[in-house]
């Protein structure tokens, strides 16, 4: 539908600007002549700037459309072709931009706003993704989010809605902003089409955190000692004195390994500044200081640890019990050594020193750090047979206590500086520009996410070691302020007796409970009915039995435990570690991890048998924010459904998918679940989904009931070499409601959906898998796995069948709700345009338009004529190529709009077609996204394909 001059009515009332933040751009605002900025930007072949101020930048491309260039191909006059900007924020208000937004560490972080409806109530809630559907999922983000409340419940599919939410318990406390995310923002995980991502996650996943971050760097020694063969004796001689001396490793250009350094013990240790430390020590250190972190954020004060202890004494305290004597090094943050910047500048260095620990940057470590607590290896079990004995009395667990104590005692002082002594330090005196640089350098990645892992561990789990005096145990638990020095008097009792230092625990028996087991379990049940999961009845009984019988996993008080039985670590058939091939992979189709069976066959039942590390970890709520949420909720079902365990085995591939008691389930992270989540009776949550799909061998089209399923896919066809999210002009200025060039009244179209013609039935085949291949490890590898439908014409007897084999790793992505324009528009009687009739705006299933004399609200937004697109029939799938064009020609920037609606086998064909031919797609629903805001939001992900679904 052209428009034109004249069919736009003045709005009567004015459309206040979304003011976009500005604090957080420092862009200068891009001008020019008359011509306008976006000619500029789309002239240009390199990569054009963000504008600094988006809506002065709208402002501006508004004030430029009151001088349109003459256009010799036009028939209209300019002055019909002018548009005021009354009209033009009328005709585009409720339509979204797409831009990205500049943050720390140069991240761009994606946005989406609407410049002229701040007043609309309603944009509030407008999301393209699913809010989270319980308190216990908001572990897997560190975005901030509306809180999801206690009674927060989703029955037959229908959420409570915003306006019921009633006010959250949560903290409001501020804490130190460590500035980091996990990538992608696994808020957007969920998207409001089943099987989809939003558009912040979809734009996030060329630079995701498991991209970044490929490995451990190779071990090796210091420059210096590599070359020590070659010094004169004296400089050796004096190089290798200075080795063994504390904090001589930490900046030395050496790369630790981890596990060697654990086995060297002390010596090592030293090298990096680590003393030896007392277990009870530690243990009750991390009490203390998870006691004043849950007191100040119960109270919402604004108290620090600096009003329990003194700077001097923490001083005292971090170099005799944890730390070495600090040695007169440059520092990166001078100051005197008793001073909180100081004590800052030690830590972080010390938890900095590659190698030497757990590097959580890394989202497979966040998803096994409950394995180094709560599990041992089978080797390990026994000091005569282990060829690694550094394993047996827990150092592993230990040494991880250990990183999690330095990365506490950092963040308290933290978070007292950033309130107190970055304002007056007697001793350190103020932070300079240049010190918050060198600081956030040294921190940057693997020190910030300590801060992260030790926040939820503070916050979710509880420690108590079997050997604290009882009287020690009955002091309050909440410190105050006159009694501060009753934890360093008791910590200097115990570390100078000798008879203390002869009765160290093992780690082993060190207990960690948690407060959180019930808000965790009822987190899972609502897991397993949002996916489907059989016998909901017996799983409950189960857990429930466990709870009340089973010793060894989380109890409230864990008092009443008794000592002999506290914390049993679990003995797999697995190593304690993943092999360094699955840590580091990149398979798109392989995350393969040992559940914790009790099964007879598997050699693993025991009486009281405690649960696996992955069901402690979720039922203890040491999650850490990311996917590793989506593999520990799934894991947990597993490892405490007995037949479960039966049926699959033990190892377990969580970017795959299993067929289990007459249905299926994948990951969200398998092209199969993406595929199959848009069809009747599947259920998605938190990464998985459930169908009544079972797929079947290629050959023998028998139905493969049960195990486990690895599908192999291909990289989706790349457009260009340079991920979106470092385009931030061309997303901006590609995304713009305004479009591209001259601001006119005959510059814009109105899109619509098609009249639905001659309608095609779809129905679906089956899913084929080809299982000739070796089965790895209990898991059904199939290199071509494809889904097959039958088209019928209406009118024709005869059906085709169709197949597509899904060997694209492509994503679908939810569009954006937009609300409909606050303008009117008139019908305009010519031989190629027809009125926009009632029955018309009934099959596009959008909002039947009122009138008003000869106006008609528009039925969705103007697009500009620099956004090309094609309409494609459903039925000319199997024939079309896709988007194929290269980038550069006529024909790159075109989006092709494919109508689905109707039965959702029709959005499952074309998702289908999709992961043939490697082509990522916007799900749009009509009725809850115009035509426009699609094809708009298409180009700002650099994507060409559109489904258009709904009834």
């Amino acid at each position: 539908m052209k428009l034109k001059k004249g069919s736009f009515m003045d709005y009567f009332a004015d459309v206040a600007m979304y003011r976009y933040p500005r604090s957080h751009l420092d862009v200068k605002k891009s001008s020019s002549g008359d011509s306008t900025p976006t000619d500029a930007l789309a002239a240009a072949h390199t990569e054009p700037k963000q504008p600094g101020n988006i809506q002065d930048y709208l402002e501006h491309r508004i004030d430029m459309a009151s001088k349109p260039r003459e256009d010799p191909d036009s028939t209209v006059p300019v002055e019909d072709r002018i548009l005021s900007k009354k009209e033009i924020k009328a005709i585009l208000s409720g339509a979204p931009h797409f831009l990205l937004e500049r943050g720390k560490h140069k991240r761009w972080y994606p946005q989406v706003i609407f410049p002229w409806d701040d007043h609309r109530p309603s944009i509030q809630r407008m999301l393209d993704r699913k809010p989270l559907s319980h308190p216990a999922f908001t572990l897997c983000t560190l975005h901030a989010h509306l809180p999801v409340p206690d009674d927060w419940a989703v029955r037959g599919g229908v959420p409570t809605p915003i306006e019921c939410w009633g006010r959250s318990d949560a903290s409001k406390r501020a804490t130190f902003d460590v500035g980091i995310f996990e990538v992608p923002n696994m808020l957007g995980n969920n998207g409001r089409e089943p099987g989809t991502v939003g558009f912040r996650h979809f734009l996030e996943l060329p630079i995701s955190d498991a991209r970044r971050y490929t490995g451990p760097e190779e071990p090796r020694q210091a420059p210096n000692i590599l070359r020590v063969n070659s010094l004169p004796a004296t400089e050796a001689f004096d190089l290798m004195e200075n080795y063994n001396r504390p904090y001589s490793q930490c900046l030395s250009g050496a790369v630790y390994d981890r596990r060697q350094l654990i086995r060297d013990g002390p010596n090592a240790w030293k090298r990096i500044g680590v003393r030896d430390i007392n277990l009870r020590t530690l243990t009750k250190r991390i009490d203390h200081l998870r006691q004043i972190r849950r007191g100040v954020l119960r109270d919402g004060s604004t108290s620090t640890i600096l009003d329990f202890e003194t700077s001097h004494e923490q001083h005292d305290l971090l170099h005799s019990q944890f730390l070495y004597p600090r040695p007169p090094l440059a520092d990166v943050m001078p100051g005197h050594p008793q001073s909180t910047k100081s004590q800052i500048k030690t830590l972080t260095t010390v938890l900095a020193t590659p190698g030497a620990w757990v590097d959580f940057s890394l989202p497979e470590w966040r998803f096994r750090a409950g394995q180094l607590l709560w599990e041992v290896s089978r080797q390990g079990t026994s000091s005569k047979t282990s060829k690694e004995p550094w394993i047996n009395d827990g150092m592993e667990r230990k040494w991880l206590l250990v990183q999690l104590l330095l990365a506490a005692e950092l963040l308290f002082r933290l978070d007292a500086f950033v309130r107190i002594d970055m304002l007056h330090d007697p001793h350190g005196g103020q932070m300079t520009v240049q010190e918050v640089y060198n600081f956030d350098k040294l921190r940057e990645g693997k020190v910030n996410w300590d801060l992260v892992v030790v926040r939820r561990f503070l916050d979710n789990l509880e420690m108590e070691c079997p050997s604290i005096s009882p009287a020690a145990s009955a002091e309050p638990n909440t410190p105050t302020k006159t009694g501060r020095l009753s934890f360093f008097e008791s910590i200097g009792r115990h570390i100078s007796s000798a008879t203390e230092k002869a009765d160290l625990c093992s780690p082993w028996q060190c207990h960690i409970s948690s407060p959180h087991t019930r808000q965790q379990l009822e987190g899972l049940y609502n897991f397993a009915e949002n996916i489907g999961w059989p016998k909901m009845d017996a799983l409950r009984s189960t857990f429930e039995e466990k709870l009340r019988r089973n010793r060894s996993i989380f109890f409230t008080q864990p008092t009443d435990i008794p000592r002999d039985q506290e914390n049993t670590p679990i003995q797999p058939g697995a190593a304690l570690l993943a092999d360094e091939k699955n840590m580091y992979s990149r398979s798109a189709s392989r995350r393969c991890v040992r559940l914790h069976s009790t099964c007879p066959e598997d050699g693993d039942l025991q009486d009281n048998e405690p649960l696996g590390w992955i069901s402690r970890s979720w039922l203890s709520g040491f999650v850490i924010p990311g996917e590793a949420i989506c593999h520990l909720l799934i894991g947990t079902l597993l490892e405490n459904d007995e037949e479960a365990m039966q049926q699959l085995g033990a190892m377990a591939n969580l970017y795959g998918g299993f067929a289990y008691a007459g249905r299926s389930w994948w990951s969200k992270s398998c092209i199969v679940g993406r595929v199959l989540s848009s069809l009747e009776n599947t259920k998605t949550c938190m990464g998985w989904v459930g169908s009544d799909i079972l797929p079947r061998d290629v050959t023998t089209l028998e139905v493969l009931a049960h195990g486990w399923f690895e599908v192999a896919v291909e990289k989706p066809l790349e457009r260009s070499g340079k991920a979106r999210i470092k385009q931030g002009g061309k997303l901006a200025a590609e995304s713009t409601p305004l479009g591209m060039g001259d601001i006119t009244a005959d510059a814009f179209t109105l899109p619509i959906d098609l009249p639905t013609s001659t309608p095609t039935t779809v129905s679906l085949g089956a899913l084929t898998l080809s299982v000739s291949t070796l089965i790895n490890r209990g898991i059904t590898t199939s290199e071509e796995t494809s889904l097959s439908f039958s088209l019928q014409e209406e009118g024709k007897s005869s059906t085709a069948a169709v197949s597509f084999p899904l060997k694209h790793n492509v994503r679908f992505i939810s569009a954006h709700a937009c609300l409909p324009p606050l303008g009117f528009t008139s019908h305009h009687h010519s031989h190629h345009e027809q009125p926009l009739e009632d029955e018309d705006v009934a099959n596009n299933s959008q909002e039947k338009p009122s009138t008003w004399g000869q106006y008609t609200r528009l039925p969705g937004h103007p697009l500009h004529r620099s956004f090309p697109y094609q309409h494609v029939l459903l039925d000319t799938l199997p024939n079309h190529r896709g988007p194929q064009a290269t980038p550069g020609s006529s024909a790159d920037k075109e989006v092709l709009v494919i109508d689905a609606r109707g039965p959702r086998a029709n959005e499952t064909f074309v998702r289908a077609w999709c992961a043939s031919i490697g082509s990522h797609a916007l799900i749009g629903r009509a009725g809850r996204t115009c035509v426009a805001c699609c094809v708009r939001e298409a180009r700002a992900v650099d994507v060409q394909v559109v489904v258009r679904v709904g009834e």
